[in-house]
């Protein structure tokens, strides 16, 4: 087990790019299920520094800034263009609205609207407009109603302390959100492909070598059992990476994975992702022979996949272009399994032929990768 034995002394030398990568891949997964996964089923409110000039100072315009203050943080400002300029660029306020003299008549009851302010390009000063809005709408629908201006502006602002209670219709057996551990599984063919095609790709290099094979050439193995060896070490390395990466969920979340019943499933879709990425990287060991080039090639695969693809970001948002372009990658039939797994529970016939269809495609890919591969290889030991 010569050949076997010198696969694993090198794979040794490459353990600390091993645990870098991990490492990488466990912060990106916790940051952004923590971002976006982690408090998906609770809601919270937007609070903005903004400045309100009140030029009325009737009751219509005290209770709109009373309204205000009840979700923002109100800032003193004078009324000086340059000053408030100033304050915006530097973002120490994000919205100024401005209560003209008369407001009562030029905006409650005519069409005018308020006098805003606010940072260009922002989104959240519509969440303001909106707010602004609908006092006003409210506060005009119950004085044309009969009510007296100042019953009409204290009821309103009696009433938006109400909080609403909100409940998410659980849709897909999880509750309405999509469980943490799916996180981790959308972020898995990066760190999977990366780890393996470095490791991999490093070993074929230094097996490329010319002294290197004219030893193995003289040697009194077998060509037959080198290769078995070589297949060996490949299945080792693979395997190794894969049983990290997939114990990763267990210590991580525990009973919430084991208890999901699509947990085989995630299993056998990132096997086969493995078996991918272990078909890329022969590849590129393949067509690779210095170390100094592996590194740039490494980095475009396994990045352009996991951007193009929906590792990096969601399919949803990608462009229906970059989409049927993605098609023509394992990557995005992996992701494409990944999300039915994680939006459903439990999976109807229709799901399953669609889940059953990406194992198919990443099986073929991993074929004929593997294929061109040996192609490649038969014709540089011919030449």
């Amino acid at each position: 087990m010569t050949v076997y034995r010198g696969f694993l002394t090198i794979t040794k030398r490459n353990i600390r790019m091993v645990i870098l990568y991990l490492i990488i891949f466990l912060s990106i997964a916790v940051l952004v299920q923590k971002a976006t996964g982690g408090n998906m089923d609770e809601f919270e409110q937007v609070s903005l520094d903004i400045a309100v000039i009140d030029q009325d100072g009737g009751r219509l315009a005290e209770g709109l800034t009373d309204y205000l203050s009840q979700y923002h943080t109100l800032v003193d400002l004078p009324n000086d263009p340059a000053i408030i300029q100033d304050r915006i660029f530097y973002r120490e306020i994000y919205y100024v609205v401005t209560i003209p003299e008369d407001v009562e008549q030029r905006c409650l009851y005519g069409d005018e609207a308020l006098p805003v302010t606010k940072v260009p390009g922002s989104n959240s000063g519509f969440y303001v407009d909106q707010q602004i809005n609908t006092f006003m709408n409210d506060v005009r629908i119950m004085t044309r109603s009969g009510f007296p201006l100042s019953d009409a502006v204290q009821s309103v602002i009696d009433n938006c302390t109400d909080k609403a209670e909100v409940t998410l219709i659980d849709k897909n057996g999880f509750g309405g959100v999509q469980p943490l551990h799916a996180f981790m599984y959308q972020y898995m063919p990066y760190i999977l492909i990366s780890i393996l095609c470095y490791s991999m790709s490093y070993i074929m290099i230094a097996f490329h070598n010319q002294d290197v094979k004219r030893r193995m050439m003289c040697s009194a193995v077998p060509a037959r059992s080198q290769n078995l060896q070589l297949i060996l070490g490949f299945a080792t390395v693979g395997g190794a990476v894969y049983g990290i990466c997939t114990l990763m969920p267990f210590l991580m979340y525990g009973s919430t994975f084991t208890n999901d019943p699509n947990m085989p499933y995630y299993m056998l879709n990132s096997f086969l992702m493995t078996l991918v990425a272990l078909s890329l990287s022969f590849l590129i060991g393949t067509l690779v022979h210095s170390e100094e080039a592996l590194s740039p090639v490494v980095n475009v695969v396994s990045l352009g996949m996991s951007f193009l693809c929906g590792v990096f970001v969601d399919l949803e948002i990608l462009g229906k272009g970059v989409r049927t372009f993605a098609q023509f990658l394992p990557a995005y039939w992996y992701e494409v399994a990944t999300g039915l797994l994680a939006n459903n529970s439990s999976l109807s016939s229709a799901q399953q032929a669609s889940l059953y269809t990406c194992y198919g495609m990443q099986v073929l890919f991993a074929a004929a990768i593997l294929g061109v591969a040996m192609v490649i290889s038969r014709l540089r030991q011919s030449a």
